[in-house]
């Protein structure tokens, strides 16, 4: 049993700087060291901080991939317009053994000339074949482009044929093309025109291809017109007129009834504005037969 000691002091509270020094005795948790922290302690050389780019370097980049990229286009693009070796020799052979199977009975070649043509359906690609006068008609044999997609198939090449009878509307003139980078023959007709693409080296049989159409086509107009002038019925006798002096109380519209014409024809035979006319005025008008007047 405790035995209360009335002379002994009452316990007292620790002062507040014993319990600072005891809470700041206790350990604190400290966070790791960083890597560079850790370098810096054993002695290494930090590594070096990573450059940025000046702007022209950047730029430099930047037109180096797109003039690939562009470059890259080009190539793309020439693959596809450029024909392929052989493809002119080939298609020309082929055009001119075609325009012997088109001639008929007495038809004779009379100007040819090697051509091409550039059609938006082919996408601009080039097909070439040759363009013939003949004493009838002018022709054009071509062979298509090779395709883009597909290698063409085995078998005879299937050929492109347009003919212009020479009593055709159309004409056929030597003209430069694309903008002046060069030259041709172009075709007009009433409905459409066509351009055939012709290199140096064909120029010369070009302007003969053209001169022999105009040449033809000039005799087909003569011809017609001869068998047109013996034909025609004759032209109808040309109308008589005589002078009529206006009596009185005779309207415009009384004098075209009385002499079976119409006002607006005597209007215009005596330039006339309005329907006013005047006594004694001296007018222009179809003549009649005495005994038919009213």
């Amino acid at each position: 049993m405790a035995i209360h000691d009335p002379s002994a002091s009452p316990a007292k509270a620790p002062p507040m700087a014993e319990l600072d020094a005891t809470v700041s005795a206790e350990p604190a948790q400290v966070s790791p060291p960083s890597r560079r922290a850790g370098w810096l302690r054993s002695g290494a050389a930090a590594p070096p901080a990573r450059r940025q780019r000046s702007p022209w370097v950047r730029l430099l980049v930047a037109l180096t991939s797109s003039t690939a990229l562009l470059g890259t286009a080009a190539l793309v693009a020439a693959a596809a317009i450029v024909p392929p070796i052989g493809a002119r020799r080939t298609a020309r052979e082929a055009a001119q053994q075609e325009v012997l199977s088109q001639l008929g009975p007495d038809e004779r070649v009379v100007a040819r000339a090697f051509a091409s043509q550039r059609r938006w359906t082919d996408m601009w690609r080039e097909s070439f074949g040759v363009v013939v006068a003949t004493n009838r008609r002018l022709l054009y044999v071509g062979a298509p482009p090779t395709p883009l997609l597909r290698p063409r198939e085995d078998g005879p090449t299937e050929l492109l044929v347009e003919s212009y009878p020479f009593d055709a509307a159309f004409t056929l003139e030597p003209r430069t093309l694309f903008r002046g980078y060069g030259r041709g023959l172009v075709l007009r007709t009433p409905a459409a025109q066509v351009d055939f693409v012709v290199d140096d080296a064909s120029w010369t049989a070009a302007l003969r291809v053209s001169q022999a159409s105009a040449a033809a086509r000039r005799s087909v107009t003569r011809d017609e017109e001869a068998l047109s002038a013996t034909t025609r019925a004759p032209a109808p006798p040309a109308a008589l007129y005589v002078r009529y002096v206006v009596q009185r109380g005779e309207t415009l519209t009384g004098l075209a009834r009385r002499f079976r014409t119409s006002p607006d024809v005597l209007r215009q035979l005596n330039q006339l504005s309005t329907d006013e006319i005047k006594v004694g005025q001296r007018l222009r008008v179809p003549k009649v037969d005495v005994d038919t007047l009213p």
